[in-house]
């Protein structure tokens, strides 16, 4: 052993020698800690603002299902008095027949009527082809 091993250090050469990756690593730690603490409450915000907003629009919510449903029964029940009348003039297979083709016109047109009303999507850009001279000569499926 020599002499300067077995002398103790003082404080200022110990503070120049201590690992400077201890510190940063701590440091770093309590950063990562702070800034998952922010973005946890930032969550919990959003999830107790999402909940509250839910229960306030819960009746509302309900409600057009009820009339969501009942619309659709009340179009069936018109579609079977449609059916019923003009099997005064024709034969009931007939009268169900032509009913059931006015209905998928109608229904089509509507879908029609809705995708002429979609806005226009965002313009497609073609990827340039690449230019590296290793890609023309690689390709793992040629023989």
């Amino acid at each position: 052993m020599t002499a300067t091993s077995e002398r103790p250090r003082t404080r200022l050469f110990d503070r120049i020698t201590d690992p400077l990756s201890e510190r940063t690593r701590d440091k770093i730690v309590r950063a990562e800690d702070r800034v998952r603490a922010a973005v946890q409450h930032e969550l919990d915000a959003v999830s107790r603002s999402v909940r509250t907003r839910a229960v306030q629009i819960r009746p509302s919510a309900i409600a057009f299902g009820v009339a969501a449903l009942l619309t659709a029964l009340g179009i069936a029940l018109f579609a079977f008095a449609a059916v019923v009348a003009l099997a005064q003039a024709v034969a009931l297979w007939l009268s169900a027949l032509l009913v059931g083709g006015a209905l998928v016109l109608l229904a089509a047109g509507a879908a029609a009527w809705g995708r002429a009303m979609l806005p226009a999507g965002p313009s497609l850009i073609p990827v340039p082809p690449s230019t590296h001279p290793a890609e023309e000569q690689v390709h793992p499926w040629s023989d």
